[in-house]
């Protein structure tokens, strides 16, 4: 078995850029309460789909006032 290099390994394993950017805009709603600290991976991991929408809402009411220097 020929062994792969950790170089060749991280150039074939890991998206670039591009495509890290648009896996995260695929699931965007579950990363918006992650990003603006609403809540944590793990509960949103477990979020019912209504709790999921609330999250959300709230994260981008979060996100809005942050932008007036609240």
């Amino acid at each position: 078995m020929r062994r792969i290099t950790f170089l060749v390994n991280c150039l074939t394993e890991f998206p670039n850029a591009r495509q890290a950017e648009r896996e995260v805009n695929k699931e965007f709603d579950i990363w918006l309460p992650i990003i603006a600290g609403i809540a944590t991976k793990e509960e949103v991991e477990v979020a019912t789909s209504y709790e999921l929408a609330i999250l959300c809402e709230v994260a981008r009411q979060k996100i809005e006032l942050m932008k007036g220097g609240v």
